[in-house]
């Protein structure tokens, strides 16, 4: 085999590799996503079941400012 020829079966090579790649990539950018997703949910019901045990437990709080998406800044 020549050269030329092995450079070129050598380029097919590396565009095989790298479209595997990136098909690789793609999945685990999903993957992530997915898992993401089930982490935030099991947070979310998890906090919700904690907040309806603090509303049992102490009737009159109001516990309407209390949710998951807010944040504490500055103290």
């Amino acid at each position: 085999m020549g050269l030329e020829q092995r450079s070129i079966s050598h380029e097919a090579q590396l565009g095989r590799v790298k479209a595997k790649f990136h098909q690789q990539a793609k999945r685990f950018e999903e993957a992530e996503a997915e898992l993401t997703g089930d982490v935030l949910d099991a947070y979310d019901e998890g906090f919700r079941d904690t907040l309806s045990q603090v509303a049992y437990a102490h009737p009159g709080m109001d516990i309407t400012p209390f949710t998951v998406s807010n944040r504490v800044e500055n103290g």
